[in-house]
């Protein structure tokens, strides 16, 4: 009987550590593993981080070139109409269009020069002022 209860004592021993055993296994690879997936989780947010900011970069990049062209055509367009506005407002045009459609002629009167005295001119608008309040 001792034999047996040393063989019976035996044989329940390696089978706790080999339970034992699988248990270190199962609990040291499943930190591992979850370690793991975390790394490969933050490795795949950072590469999306980097695709998303190229995206970004990539679609700002377009809407300036866009700009670009933009501001281009407009200087040109401001340029013309400046060159426009020079040539329609030039003093030969006005007087030729003065004379030709409205019938404008120049004076052969010469011009003469007008002395103001600035007192009579200080009175003059004082006399305008109190009519107009009237």
């Amino acid at each position: 009987m001792s034999k047996e209860l040393k063989k019976s004592q035996q044989i329940p021993e390696p089978a706790e550590q080999v339970e034992g055993e699988q248990k270190r296994r199962t609990k040291s690879s499943s930190p591992r593993v979850s370690q793991f997936i975390l790394i490969l989780a933050g490795i795949v947010g950072v590469l999306l981080l980097i695709v998303n900011d190229s995206v970004t970069v990539d679609r700002f990049v377009s809407e300036i070139s866009s700009l670009d062209s933009t501001y281009s055509d407009l200087k040109i367009q401001n340029d013309s109409l400046q060159a426009e506005l020079m040539r329609l407002s030039s003093a030969e045009r006005i007087t030729r269009i003065a004379s030709q459609r409205l019938g404008f002629v120049y004076s052969s009167r010469t011009l003469e020069q007008i002395q103001v005295d600035k007192n009579k001119l200080e009175q003059a608008e004082k006399e305008d002022a109190r009519d107009s309040t009237k």
